[in-house]
């Protein structure tokens, strides 16, 4: 009785599991750090359009201020507040700090100013992948604190 043995040359099978656990660990770093970048240039957007938002919640009507004095009644100047914040957004250098910044929306109602921002993801690895934009909204409320 012989009994016939299969041999299966298994050399080589360690090198391509390796490659293969290689480029798995090497695309999930590169997901890591476009989600990181993506992260960032969202909160770097969003501390832009916060602080513009701010600036236009301090164009008060100065007219009814002097007049009246601060109350709650007290308004923004809602045609002021455009202006202060692209003053701003100016002053900030917001087109230098952000490639394709575009300011898609500023609006109020008198009490609370949005501003909306927008501008290219540029991610450092898988950009060419997407077309995407990171958006933002920030709003900022006139309120009077007055002694009661």
């Amino acid at each position: 009785m012989s009994r016939l043995r299969r041999v299966t040359d298994e050399r080589g099978s360690i090198l391509i599991t390796g490659a293969g656990l290689i480029a798995v660990c090497l695309l999930a770093v590169a997901v890591l750090v476009d989600a990181s970048s993506a992260f960032v240039q969202r909160q770097q957007l969003f501390a832009l359009a916060d602080a513009a938002a701010l600036a236009g919640a301090q164009a008060i009507d100065l007219d009814a201020y002097y007049a009246e004095g601060a109350s709650a009644a007290t308004r923004l100047d809602i045609g002021a507040v455009p202006g202060r914040v692209r003053a701003h957004l100016t002053r900030a250098r917001a087109a230098e700090a952000v490639t394709g910044l575009a300011v898609d929306g500023i609006s109020s109602d008198g009490s609370q100013v949005v501003v909306a921002l927008s501008a290219p993801l540029r991610l450092p690895f898988l950009s060419g992948l997407t077309e995407a934009r990171v958006a933002v909204e920030a709003r900022s409320q006139l309120a009077y604190l007055g002694s009661g």
